[in-house]
């Protein structure tokens, strides 16, 4: 798994994924990306250039549209680390799917 849970960070160099709108850090129900992986992957290219909003330091909130926008992005890619970003982007697609039954977005919170 390229994504990571709270009990399996080694560091805190991570964007953290949490259910809902900003509330509080380091969330049991949150998924970790490291900075690494989210580079790797050139997931963080996409974000950047489909969130007009995104912010790479602090929250940044997705609701389920845009969600589905930067999820066709990914799949219509033909990127180089297109294998890597796709299974990443399958990672946060199972929790964001089960996020979006309960809250009507995503909080990004950056480095």
């Amino acid at each position: 798994m390229l994504s990571l849970k709270k009990h399996e960070l080694k560091g805190h160099d991570v964007f953290e994924f949490m259910q809902g709108e900003l509330d509080e850090h380091w969330l049991e129900s949150s998924i970790y990306i490291t900075e690494e992986v989210f580079a790797q992957t050139e997931l963080i290219d996409v974000f950047t250039d489909t969130l007009v909003n995104f912010n790479y330091y602090g929250p940044t909130e997705v609701n389920e549209a845009e969600w589905e926008n930067i999820k066709q992005i990914v799949l219509t890619s033909k990127s180089s680390k297109e294998k890597a970003s796709k299974q990443l982007l399958a990672e946060i697609d199972e929790w964001a799917n089960e996020c979006f039954k309960k809250y009507s977005c995503f909080t990004i919170c950056g480095m």
